[in-house]
């Protein structure tokens, strides 16, 4: 198995670019993505450890390097198991996200969400790999509890898998998945790329007919030198 680690200390643009080669070029290898500093482009990088079936870590301006890295190196050295697959039994689960499940590392949880089409008791089944041996996991599952929130955690996690799939991929495959992320936010009532919440405060009215452009300063994150990072000046 080949590891790839990501190590970086500042910004990254062209996200849907890297994430499409990645997705392209991956195989069987494990990215595992390490961001140092204030502003590392945490999108990126918590994408990149999701595709690539590994883990993120950051170290932050006052964070212990050896402490962080150590429990990094941990976490990349030892994966717990490794090809699971999950059997849900008579459950008829569908709608599962996400479609691939990665490997289990220490310290890094794996949540599956789905659907389901029956009641009461059920045994979930868990099988993976311990090195060279070959592990199985039964737990039981109480389905007659009421659990509201889950709902829209699945959902969240379903447009999570499909924006996933839209990076490189062609224009047609692209809104159509974009599609689906939008009638997914809207039938749950959730925030994507495509939808999004308007607040209107009509307690105070602007000056003029069309109200008027107000500059609002950007904090520069911490440990980011305003002249040469934003302004290029030297």
């Amino acid at each position: 198995m080949r590891f790839v680690i990501m190590l970086t200390d500042g910004y990254i643009g062209n996200e849907a670019e890297i994430l499409g080669e990645i997705r392209t070029r991956l195989g069987t290898t494990r990215i595992f993505s390490f961001g140092v500093g204030s502003s590392v482009n945490r999108f990126l990088m918590e994408r990149m450890a999701r595709l690539g079936d590994g883990v993120v870590a950051y170290i932050g301006l006052n964070d212990d390097a050896a402490d962080v890295m150590d429990l990094f190196l941990l976490r990349v050295s030892h994966p717990a198991l490794t090809d699971l697959k999950i059997e849900f039994g008579s459950m008829k689960a569908g709608d599962v996200y996400p479609k691939r499940v990665p490997d289990l590392f220490v310290g890094r949880p794996i949540f599956l969400t789905g659907r389901f089409k029956r009641s009461g008791t059920e045994t979930v089944r868990i099988t993976g790999r311990l090195g060279s041996e070959r592990v199985t996991i039964d737990v039981p599952i109480d389905m007659d509890r009421d659990r509201p929130a889950l709902a829209s955690i699945w959902a969240r996690k379903r447009i999570e898998e499909l924006a996933d799939r839209s990076t490189g991929v062609s224009k047609g495959a692209a809104m159509r998945l974009a599609r689906q992320i939008r009638d997914t936010a809207l039938s749950f009532g959730l925030m994507s790329a495509f939808t999004s919440f308007i607040a209107v405060d009509a307690s105070e009215t602007t000056e003029g007919r069309f109200g008027r452009t107000v500059e609002t300063p950007v904090a520069v994150p911490e440990g980011v030198q305003y002249q040469t990072t934003v302004t290029g000046g030297r």
